[in-house]
């Protein structure tokens, strides 16, 4: 039903877009890290969980956008969870002066699990002249997360060449559920664009000290888009 609801809500927003343009992006990944945790049992151990992402996304002329991303998952020994897939959509705007702003719903679901394993999240995002952006995301799941929970994102690009730009990104997680421990992320990394291909490499880790698949690590990733009109 969670489900059906985003559907129409998709079709709401889609029927005022009238123009704009869509593109594919193709990911290859060294990890499938989410907020410094591994989606795909990747460690500090050196062994390697590579991960396979797409991605379907339209904008339209009046800001509104919605798109659709999977990648595999893998979440341990007898979990049935294999792909993810997410719907998300939203309305964004950027000024001549520098200034934006995005706000937006997201829809994570698992193919293989149960629909206890969705979860739903509302989005806003303020960007400054400076080039920082802020987002906050927040949502409340009984199932997932034992209650609420907020993550909270700042993001920001330092071009250092031509071709290169330092990217560093902190994020700070919190949750209702006691059970639950809150940490902090953070991942700094450089990339660079290559005709329709982006690379990357990273350094990302968290503050969660017993948690394997949250330890630091190197992370490289490969993509490249295509423009569909």
């Amino acid at each position: 039903m969670r489900r059906t609801i985003l559907f129409l809500a998709l079709a709401g927003f889609g029927g005022s877009a009238v123009a704009g343009s869509a593109s594919a992006t193709f990911t290859f990944a060294s990890d499938y890290l989410f907020d410094g945790i591994s989606q795909t049992q990747g460690s500090d151990d050196g062994d390697f969980h590579p991960a396979f992402q797409a991605s379907f996304d339209y904008a339209a002329d009046s800001g509104f956008y919605a798109g659709i991303w999977g990648s595999n998952v893998d979440f341990g020994d007898g979990d049935p969870a294999d792909i993810e897939i997410d719907y998300y959509a939203g309305y964004a705007q950027e000024y001549d002066s520098g200034w934006g702003w995005d706000v937006g719903v997201l829809y994570y679901t698992y193919t293989g699990a149960p629909s206890s394993y969705d979860y739903g999240e509302v989005m806003g995002a303020l960007t400054f002249p400076t080039g920082t952006t802020a987002k906050l995301f927040l949502g409340d799941d009984d199932d997932v997360f034992g209650g609420s929970f907020n993550r909270f994102k700042l993001l920001h690009s330092f071009a250092i060449s031509e071709n290169w730009s330092l990217d560093l990104e902190g994020t700070r997680v919190n949750y209702s559920d006691g059970s639950l421990e809150d940490y902090t992320h953070g991942q700094v990394g450089l990339s660079r664009e290559v005709g329709s291909f982006s690379f990357y490499v990273g350094y990302s880790d968290t503050s969660l000290d017993d948690a394997p698949n949250a330890d630091g690590r190197v992370l490289f990733t490969l993509s490249t888009s295509v423009d569909i009109f």
